[in-house]
Order: structure tokens, then C-alpha cells, then sequence
């Protein structure tokens, strides 16, 4: 007997997006993408971060004489006044304190932009393809806000796998809407801070969804990028220590054979460090042609400030100062710190999370310039968010 009843109908649009937190997520990262990005390229560290990409591109060289030129002609201030920048003592060139990690993330878009400027001015158009337009500034706005939006997702997703979905969104808007996060990736997208927490996502990411070796190639390829991106951000990489380490002690508390499994694991860790020193060559090649060899290290950057990580001086100051004190700034925080110490099911990903985000604890408040310098919020925990989130997800997941 046929049932020519008639189906129940679909549900609307908006009701199937209002029962789906990914999708809600999505939608609330297009909104904000459209209604509050503000592309620019300024500032002491947005112009450094970008002056690799447009020098390689239109001068073919890493000379940033004439970048710094017309950036210091635009606004003196973001120089400190200065009419020049320090040159390297060995090749004479203009420093660079920072990585090219963004500018290797840029790239693709800049490349397009480049592209389609060069293109309408073929047609007639009065586009300028110059390195420096309005064309440039979105092209680098546009990609820092994707990655971070993309970071975001890929926060959820890991988080996904270990809380329910709502807790998952929940956290992510956390870290999103009560962090320094959303001013650098739609008000300030040049500084390099999107991009870290991007980066820092995807380690996330992948380290909770395999163990193979495609996936520990992968892991090692986005530390490296890591430390192009935020020199600081290699530390992140100490978080898998301890999180190896308590897979090791469960293999052997359960009384499997540690011979081969352990040379199973060694093999993982070896393919990690060459693919996070292969992503790394890029910086090495630069500090050769900067200062006159590829192992002279971001001297120029710590020659700013002193480090002293055997006694972190700032312990106290980096958490709770109004100097741009992480939870003073950013009370919704605690919440994270509150569930990284809280004992869960997964304790090797707990136990990789707490680890990324007290390394980092550590290392700034090791740091002289603990406060960030000019910063909205501290801005230096932003590659830590990720980890934080966890933190966060656990704590709502328990109450």
C-alpha cells in the first residue's frame, strides 16, 4: 500500500542554523568579517612583519630601506620619531626584529592582489600596484582575519571531540569576544597575533585527531611556522613533553612491549623536528642576508629587553597588573586557567594544553617588557588562547 501522505516539511533556514553551533559559528565569523574588519598595514611591528613580502616582491631584494622610508614618511610616531630605522653592524642592511612567518602567510593574497592591480591597471583602472595601496592593506587584513576565523573553527572542532557541541561554541566565543584576539584580528590585522593563534589552532587540532606519521610531518611543519610567525611562540613546541611523556607511562603501566613501540615513537619525533627545522629554513635564510649569517638568531628583537627564564621575575604583575595583566584585562580568562587544573577524562590533551599555556606563563613573565609595550590587553597570550579553551570547555562541561 502506497503512503501518499505528504512529507513534513523541511525546517526553515535560520531554525536548522539555530539547532547547529558550528553553523552559528560560521555565521557569527561572516558577520563580524563584514561589519567590523578594518584592513591596514601600520604600526611598528605591522609595517616589520609585512616589509619582507613587499621588498621580495617588488624590489626582489631584503633591503627595507626604501619600505621604512615611506612608512616612517607616512607616520613618524610608529617609529618612535626616528627618520631611520638601526642597521645590522655587520651588513649594514635595516634590522627586521621580527619573523617572516606572516608575511609567508600573507603571501598568497598579496600575490593575488598584486595580480589583480597589475591586471586593471593593464585595463585602464587607476588601481596603484605599488607594495603599499589600500589594495596591499586589505590583501594582509583579509588573510589575518581569515586565518584567525579559520583558528577559531578549528578550535571548535578539536573541542568537538571532547565536550558537547554547545560547551565547544561556548568556549570558543570565550576566547574569541573576551581576549585581545578580536582587536588584532579586525582593528590591528598586520600585528602578527592572528595568525599566531591561527597557527597555534592547527597544532591543536592536529595533535588531537591522530597519531600518524602524515600528522606528526604535518605538526612539525606548523611549529616551525609557529616560531617564524612569534620567535617567542616556539616554546609552545615544550607542551608535547609532557604529553608524550604520559603516553609512554600509560603504554607501560598497561603492560604492553615498549621496544618497538618506543622506537615507533622515536621514529614520530625525529619527522617532528625535521619538518619544524625544514618550515623553519625561511628565517635562517634571512638572518643570513640580514646580518650575515643564518644562525645569528633575533638578536635585534632580544637586545630590546632582558630574559631571564632560570627566575621570572613577573609571575604576579603578568596575571593581575592594570599594566595589561592577562585575567586584570581579561577576567572571563580565569575560567581557562580554572579548568586546565581540573582533572578530566583525555589527561594527555589536558595535560598538553596546561603545559602550552603555563610555558608561556613562564616565558613572559620571564621577559622585561612583560606588559607587551603599546597592547591592547596582553597581547602575548594570544597564541595560548587555544589551549586556553580547553581550560574553558572543561570548566563549563563540569558545572
Amino acid at each position: 500500500m502506497n503512503d501518499n501522505s505528504p512529507s513534513p516539511p523541511s525546517a526553515p533556514f535560520w531554525g536548522r542554523i539555530s539547532d547547529n553551533p558550528a553553523a552559528i559559528l560560521v555565521l557569527l565569523l561572516l558577520v563580524a568579517f563584514a561589519a567590523i574588519l578594518k584592513p591596514s598595514i601600520h604600526g611598528n611591528d605591522g609595517v616589520q612583519n609585512y616589509v619582507y613580502l613587499r621588498s621580495l616582491l617588488c624590489d626582489g631584494d631584503l633591503d627595507f630601506s626604501n619600505e621604512y622610508a615611506h612608512y616612517i614618511a607616512r607616520d613618524s610616531r610608529w617609529f618612535d620619531e626616528k627618520t631611520e630605522l638601526e642597521r645590522d653592524p655587520v651588513t649594514g642592511r635595516p634590522i627586521n626584529l621580527y619573523g617572516v612567518g606572516s608575511s609567508l602567510l600573507w603571501a598568497p593574497w598579496v600575490l593575488a592582489a598584486d595580480a589583480a592591480g597589475r591586471t586593471a591597471r593593464w585595463l585602464g583602472a587607476g588601481l596603484e600596484a605599488d607594495g603599499y595601496s589600500r589594495l596591499y592593506e586589505s590583501a594582509v587584513g583579509w588573510a589575518s582575519c581569515f586565518y584567525a576565523s579559520f583558528g577559531l573553527f578549528l578550535v571548535f572542532a578539536a573541542l568537538r571531540r571532547l565536550v558537547s557541541p554547545w560547551v565547544a561554541l561556548w568556549a570558543v566565543i570565550a576566547v574569541w569576544l573576551a581576549s585581545p584576539l578580536f582587536f588584532y584580528m579586525y582593528l590591528h590585522p598586520s600585528m602578527s597575533h592572528a595568525n599566531s593563534f591561527f597557527l597555534a589552532a592547527l597544532l591543536l587540532w592536529l595533535y588531537r585527531g591522530g597519531d600518524g606519521l602524515g600528522r606528526w610531518a604535518a605538526m612539525g611543519l606548523v611549529g616551525g611556522l609557529l616560531a617564524l610567525t612569534r620567535f617567542q611562540d616556539a616554546a609552545l613546541l615544550g607542551a608535547f613533553a609532557p604529553a608524550e611523556l604520559w603516553r609512554l607511562y600509560q603504554r607501560r603501566r598497561d603492560g604492553g612491549p615498549m621496544g618497538h613501540y618506543l622506537m615507533d615513537r622515536l621514529k614520530r619525533y625525529a619527522l617532528f623536528g625535521v619538518c619544524a627545522v625544514i618550515a623553519f629554513l625561511p628565517q635562517l635564510a634571512a638572518w643570513n642576508a640580514l646580518q650575515g649569517s643564518p644562525f645569528s638568531g633575533p638578536r635585534g628583537y632580544i637586545q630590546q629587553g632582558r630574559l631571564t627564564p632560570f627566575a621570572p621575575a613577573h609571575c604576579v604583575e603578568v596575571l593581575f597588573s592594570s599594566k595589561h595583566g592577562l585575567l586584570f584585562w581579561h577576567p572571563a580568562l580565569a575560567m581557562g586557567v580554572i579548568g586546565l587544573l581540573l582533572a578530566g577524562k583525555d589527561l594527555r590533551m589536558q595535560l598538553f594544553c596546561a603545559a602550552a599555556f603555563f610555558i608561556q606563563y613562564w616565558v613572559i613573565s620571564s621577559w622585561s617588557i612583560w606588559w607587551a609595550g603599546a597592547s591592547f590587553g596582553h597581547r602575548m597570550f594570544i597564541s595560548a588562547l587555544p589551549f586556553l579553551a580547553f581550560g574553558v570547555a572543561r570548566l563549563l562541561e563540569s558545572v
